[in-house]
């Protein structure tokens, strides 16, 4: 941890007395923080029909932090500003839904889906401009264009800075959504009180086949800056068998 005495400086941070060994940063962490913020919440219940049942939810959160999750770190070691921003954690909208379809010829139909607007992330330089040991330090905003300043959907950023200016979690990554459903019949076999049951099942998973976006580059200065470079997986369709005695 370095020196409440040191200069807030690039050269007082690198240059700081360690207790340890030099170049060995020593994190103290407190467990305050501020959550504000509002929850709305609507569904839609039936399961007093005999062919079908379902649940259909919407949820809208918007909320402001100033604390990390997962023990996360703030940009500087000496101030809090431009650490309030959504949690990590929010997607502000959700859609949900959960149903179950029976079909003639004793076949069964379930689905559920999920479809949310993408969480925050963190835009940064891609380097500890402050040299606390943490790779979290974002870019400022900048007046012009020029060397170093990069156009992005922000605006003008540049990542030569000292603690820069753009707030946290000032990036939204794209869209999720998720449908699996499942084709289902079972047979008796034998006698009805054998309790010999065979069941088929064909089950979809992400269904629509949607991208879904896992990360995106965070780093103002790469070529591929704010563009996918993982998602979860494409359509997958699995069938089954389950015999019970």
């Amino acid at each position: 941890m370095l020196s409440a005495n040191t200069s807030p400086t690039l050269a007082g941070a690198l240059a700081a007395p360690r207790p340890l060994a030099p170049d060995e940063n020593i994190f103290d962490f407190q467990s305050t923080g501020h959550l504000t913020g509002r929850v709305v919440f609507l569904g839609l219940d039936q399961h007093s029909y005999k062919r079908f049942a379902f649940f259909l939810g919407y949820l809208y959160f918007h909320f402001t932090t100033d604390s990390v999750s997962n023990a996360g770190f703030a940009q500087s070691s000496y101030s809090n500003q431009g650490e309030a921003g959504p949690p990590d954690w929010e997607a502000r909208q959700r859609l949900f839904f959960f149903g179950n379809y029976n079909l003639p010829k004793k076949l069964s139909l379930s689905a559920q889906m999920d479809a949310q607007s993408g969480a925050p992330y963190n835009v940064t330089t891609g380097t500890d401009n402050n040299g606390d040991g943490v790779f979290n330090d974002r870019p400022s905003y900048a007046s012009a264009p020029g060397p170093g300043v990069y156009a992005t959907r922000f605006g003008l950023l540049t990542p030569g800075t000292f603690n820069g200016n753009v707030p946290r979690n000032l990036g939204t990554m794209p869209t999720l959504v998720h449908l699996d459903t499942n084709l289902s019949r079972a047979f008796k076999l034998g006698k009805a009180d054998s309790g010999r049951t065979l069941t088929l099942n064909a089950r979809a998973a992400n269904l629509l086949n949607h991208t879904n976006v896992a990360a995106v580059s965070t780093v103002v200065s790469t070529p591929n800056f704010a563009q996918p470079i993982a998602a979860e997986s494409a359509r997958r369709i699995e069938f089954g068998a389950r015999f019970t005695f």
